[in-house]
């Protein structure tokens, strides 16, 4: 075996180990022999003792063994076992093994299977298929293919190079297989969705890896009410983690959130990073609405100014600012029109740097307000944004009356 090792010991531990598949099935995974993988349980010294009962009678292994003439291999494949736990079963029962001429009676000849040199080489070398991929093609075992590959003196893959042609087809197994944290399916309404939509383009990095099962979705923030609400949105799905590290200001050290969500496949809705509102959203009013009432959690904010109560939304997304501004007409509500609140590359007394255009949209007349407001205030979750639309509901309600 030569020193690189394809096939880390975590992963070989929990296929064999928690998800226990046989040794079969994880050389088959793996694109390789099982006397390799039982020479990687050796070598990583993981416990190969583990046993499954089979119950089979000795009349039915004498009809699969005797009369319809299967390999105790075969056998195994069919009961969902290991070779040697046939073989057992064989010598318990007083069952006689075939004799090596036998056995190789029974054996298809490599011969059978018509491959030329020159399309195995180019099956091999030129579109990089495996020798199990191979096997598919021509419908038969690996070692067929091995057997031609020595005949024709065509020389073998290092394991290195076996493995990076397999790792496009490996990682997405081994990532489910390995999967650290439970999770579940996301299963709420299209409004739910469309307001974790809403938040996650206003507030959240959302990434997948290459080859991964999990999607992380992921915030920084100084909030413990932002916290709160990102920690009841997802909990239900996934694992969370929350780290906190002191971030410096001009008011001192400050408490700083760093907050993951690990969540499966079915959030891949989340992925979609553009500087738009997805039409099914946009052409619905409880999606829009829902989907509003999750961006402005994020990056909204109400607030009574001088007597007055305010609506502020800022963000990078000027697209989306231009759809929420039209959306909103079609609602009756006017906001002023959307434009550059601060240029991009401008620094404030703190010294941080703005890297793109902010753009923003405002509502401060109380007519206007009052109708956004009953509109958005049912799907509103932020419980700082839900404290202060109320402010801004009771200066407008007063305003009103005078």
């Amino acid at each position: 075996m030569s020193n690189f090792s394809p096939i880390p010991k975590d992963e070989l531990g929990s296929l064999y180990k928690n998800k226990k598949l046989t040794i079969s099935k994880i050389a088959k995974f793996y694109y390789c022999s099982t006397s390799k993988i039982w020479a990687y349980l050796y070598k990583y010294n993981i416990n190969r003792s583990r046993c499954k009962e089979v119950f089979i009678s000795k009349k039915d292994l004498e009809k699969l063994y005797l009369k319809e003439k299967l390999s105790t291999r075969k056998i195994a494949k069919k009961l969902n076992c290991e070779k040697s736990t046939i073989e057992n079963k064989m010598r318990k029962y007083g069952i006689p093994a075939r004799s090596k001429s036998e056995a190789l009676r029974l054996i298809p000849r490599a011969e059978k299977y018509k491959i030329s040199k020159e399309k195995l080489e180019e099956l091999y070398w030129q579109k990089k298929l495996s020798a199990y991929k191979i096997a598919e093609i021509y419908n038969c075992s690996p070692s067929a293919i091995f057997y031609k590959l020595r005949k024709f003196g065509i020389s073998r893959r290092t394991d290195f190079e076996g493995a990076m042609l397999t790792v496009s087809e490996r990682s997405p197994k081994i990532a489910k297989a390995v999967s650290k944290y439970p999770k579940k399916d996301f299963n709420g309404s299209e409004v739910e969705r469309a307001y974790l939509i809403g938040f996650s383009l206003g507030d959240m990095n959302v990434t997948k890896k290459k080859y991964g099962e999990t999607i992380y979705a992921a915030a920084s923030t100084t909030k413990n009410e932002q916290v709160r609400l990102m920690k009841n949105l997802f909990k239900q799905f996934g694992h969370i983690r929350i780290d906190k590290k002191k971030k410096d200001t001009q008011k001192g050290k400050i408490d700083n959130f760093q907050f993951t969500a690990y969540l499966n496949s079915s959030f891949d809705f989340l992925l979609n990073k553009k500087d738009r509102i997805e039409r099914w959203i946009f052409e619905n009013d409880d999606y829009f609405l829902a989907f509003l009432a999750g961006y402005i959690d994020a990056e909204g904010s109400f607030g009574v100014y001088n007597g007055f109560g305010e609506f502020v939304l800022g963000s990078y997304d000027r697209d989306i600012i231009r759809q929420i501004h039209k959306r909103l007409q079609l609602l009756g509500v006017e906001t002023t029109i959307p434009r550059i609140m601060v240029r991009g590359g401008y620094v404030d007394k703190r010294g941080i740097r703005t890297l793109n255009d902010l753009w923003g949209l405002k509502m401060r007349r109380k007519n206007e307000l009052c109708n956004f407001i009953n509109l958005i205030e049912p799907y509103i979750r932020h419980s700082k944004r839900k404290r202060d639309l109320l402010r801004v509901k009771e200066n407008v309600s007063s305003r009103l009356k005078n």
